[in-house]
């Protein structure tokens, strides 16, 4: 179960709970150390910080919509259940995948053949920035509340209601191929979409 601590400001986020991508699997030749934190503030929506200590991170893609996972990216994946639903790889889930330039892949929709782009002005309201610093680099993005509430039952969300989350290390670029999570996934080929793996997670 992962902790979501509610927040006041984004300066807070290393004050809520820890994750660390530490699964690495399938082929990966690399097993870069990545690490974050999740926090939930109060009308504004879910703000996640992450971290990874990679040096001159690959990098090559700058635009929103831009297939960032072939570069050095770190990911978010969060999945939502309707009420009476039970989890499955058919739920509803987001995705935002950043590289090393800001640059972010960010769908949603049920299941993994049914995805759509989130919006340009959603995309706008998630604030997404890199910094590249000499031997990590780091995101910032914010899940908007109003996003949110677009995908799921957010209130209930709010007042306790657990939903599902993992997150990613990955490069699909063979001389650096690598692909980490949080919570272990459970496939013989490399496959991040897949809910039925995510860790619980519930805002307390």
């Amino acid at each position: 179960m992962y902790h979501i601590k509610k927040i006041q400001n984004k300066t807070q986020i290393e004050q809520c709970e820890l994750f660390k991508i530490n699964q690495y699997m399938w082929n990966s030749k690399q097993e870069p150390k990545a690490y974050g934190w999740m926090g939930y503030i109060e009308g504004e929506g879910l703000f996640v910080k992450m971290v990874c200590e990679e040096t001159n991170p690959k990098r090559e893609y700058k635009n929103h919509k831009d297939p960032v996972y072939k570069d050095s990216a770190m990911e978010i994946f969060l999945a939502f259940l309707e009420k009476g639903e039970t989890l499955s790889n058919e739920c509803m889930y987001t995705n935002f995948e950043i590289n090393a330039n800001g640059a972010m892949l960010a769908n949603y929709g049920v299941g993994r053949k049914n995805r759509q782009f989130i919006s340009d002005e959603q995309y706008k309201q998630t604030g997404v920035v890199a910094t590249i610093d000499e031997d990590k680099w780091c995101l910032e993005v914010l899940f908007p509340e109003t996003y949110l509430k677009q995908i799921c039952d957010f209130s209930l969300i709010k007042k306790g209601l657990p939903f599902y989350c993992n997150f990613y290390k990955i490069a699909e670029s063979e001389e650096i191929l690598h692909f980490g999570s949080y919570s272990p996934i459970e496939s013989d080929t490399p496959n991040f979409h897949l809910p039925i793996c995510f860790a619980e997670a519930v805002i307390v």
